[in-house]
């Protein structure tokens, strides 16, 4: 994505996409293309709802780091997922 782009609208309300079994495959493919840690950061905060100080406790990491790799999932997952679901 070019730098100051926004996102691309999406063809798909999310919410129904994520009620979806395909999409769950999608997300789980798009999360193992991810170094490990930065998807075991994502899937404690985002999908298991682990608090961020519990998060840097499990994964030994400060919070800043866990910041960054937070922020670097969810680019890297839009971007997947823009590929590879909502483009469809």
């Amino acid at each position: 994505m070019a730098a100051g782009a926004g996102p691309k609208a999406w063809s798909e309300d999310a919410a129904q996409a994520a009620e979806r079994q395909e999409f769950w495959q999608v997300l789980d493919g798009c999360l193992e293309k991810l170094p490990p840690r930065t998807a075991q950061a994502f899937v404690l905060r985002e999908l298991d709802g682990t608090d961020g100080d519990e998060v840097c406790k499990v994964l030994n990491i400060s919070t800043t780091n866990f910041w960054v790799l937070l922020h670097r999932a969810r680019m890297q997952l839009r971007h997947c997922l823009e590929q590879n679901w909502f483009s469809k």
